[in-house]
């Protein structure tokens, strides 16, 4: 019986191979899952994309990248792309699927695990290793070893001020080492989809070990943007920290977003609101930024850029997908 409804699976993705007119289903091709079904626990938020998906093999609803719509002939460094989060569409691509250096977009992956497997109302105790980084000119959230954070709280600063201390903190709250957190991290990124990454630290330093690919960070995005947790945080230009010191000593941090869109040195196109998204910046990694937003008419996008040479090259590629996306409804 089992043989039986195997057989009739294959027939039936054959087929629908046929009626799509796509024949490749290679990862690293032109045939791309864009979603994921996702999970039922903790307060997953329906955004209306997953629902009507067709998952092939219970992850991912497969499509067609339109060659018209990808950039063959670029000779940009950067790596780019805009994907159709509403209607399930990648709008425009290039190179997505290259190997690149993600810097602190790992911290993505580091929120999604949190979420998925900790109440975030625990309190995280900062230690000697997550005190002490020790790599020079490291963003640091600069909490102190016996620092006592709620987690919920240390993941906006996570977010929003991009802390590897704070990476550090939670790898060690939520798997009792960094060693043991990573290793779940890189079986979430498997579940997802997300198949050439490899990573070897929570925060995102280079690392040559550590790579993944533009579009298995999208896949990560794409997972996240089902959390309200996650949209509330990102959406945020500061945030406030209260935190007891290690003599119980009750004090507080305020912490600014690196998204240079909302400090408002570079304009959002018009008709176009930023909910928020994540930025890196290393140099092996080059200035990299990916964001959730939406057009006037409510539809949603993810856009991202990695491998930028410069802020002035990031965002302005950023505007021109955000305007491409604005333009194909």
């Amino acid at each position: 019986m089992k043989q039986n409804k195997t057989g009739i699976a294959a027939v039936g993705l054959l087929f629908a191979l046929f009626c799509t007119g796509c024949g490749n289903v290679e990862r690293n091709e032109e045939y791309l899952p864009l979603s994921y079904i996702g999970s039922d626990s903790f307060e997953y938020f329906d955004v209306g994309n997953d629902k009507n998906a067709d998952f092939l093999s219970g992850r991912a609803s497969e499509v067609c990248i339109p060659s018209g719509d990808t950039a063959e002939t670029e000779s940009q460094d950067y790596v780019y792309g805009v994907y159709g989060v509403s209607d399930n569409k990648i709008l425009q691509e290039y190179r997505i699927t290259e190997r690149i250096y993600p810097a602190s977009t790992t911290k993505l992956l580091t929120t999604l695990v949190t979420l998925k497997y900790c109440n975030l109302s625990e309190n995280v105790t900062f230690s000697y290793n997550a005190s002490h980084i020790g790599i020079p000119g490291a963003v640091v959230c600069g909490f102190e070893e016996g620092d006592t954070v709620m987690l919920g709280d240390l993941l906006s600063a996570l977010l929003i001020c991009s802390g590897n201390d704070a990476g550090i903190a939670i790898a060690e709250h939520v798997s009792g080492s960094v060693d043991a957190f990573v290793e779940l991290m890189n079986e979430e990124a498997q579940k997802l989809g997300a198949v050439d990454t490899h990573f070897v630290n929570p925060h995102g330093l280079h690392d040559k070990e550590h790579f993944t690919t533009a579009y298995d960070i999208y896949l990560v995005m794409n997972e996240l943007i089902h959390y309200n947790k996650f949209l509330s945080t990102i959406s945020m230009s500061s945030c406030e920290v209260n935190y007891t010191d290690a003599k119980g000593n009750a004090k507080t941090k305020t912490f600014e977003s690196t998204n240079l869109f909302f400090s408002g040195k570079f304009q959002v196109p018009e008709g176009i609101e930023i909910i928020g998204g994540k930025t890196g910046t290393t140099n092996a990694a080059g200035c990299c930024l990916i964001l959730y937003f939406k057009d006037e008419k409510g539809d949603l996008y993810i856009a991202e850029v990695f491998h930028a040479p410069t802020y002035e090259v990031l965002y302005g590629k950023m505007v021109d997908l955000m305007k491409i996306a604005a333009s194909t409804n």
